[in-house]
């Protein structure tokens, strides 16, 4: 995530940790960029359940339950 704002979860508010990948899609020059999200450190979080938030996505604020873990955009 460099270059990026650090994430934050918004149930710990402990740091979260963002892996991205980018993958030729089918040999066509579209990409794939599948991410991972999850505690930098293992912590209690009411939340735990949600994560790792993994998926395909343009934005990994653009994942399925990204609203609910990570905190506001700076």
């Amino acid at each position: 995530m460099t270059g990026h704002d650090a994430l934050l979860c918004r149930g710990c508010a402990g740091r979260l940790y963002a892996v991205c990948t980018t993958a030729a899609r089918d040999g066509s020059a579209a990409a794939t960029r599948e991410w991972e999200v999850d505690h930098e450190v293992p912590s209690r979080c009411p939340l735990s359940g949600l994560l790792p938030l993994t998926g395909s996505a343009a934005d990994v604020h653009d994942l399925p339950h990204a609203q609910q873990v990570l905190g506001p955009r700076a």
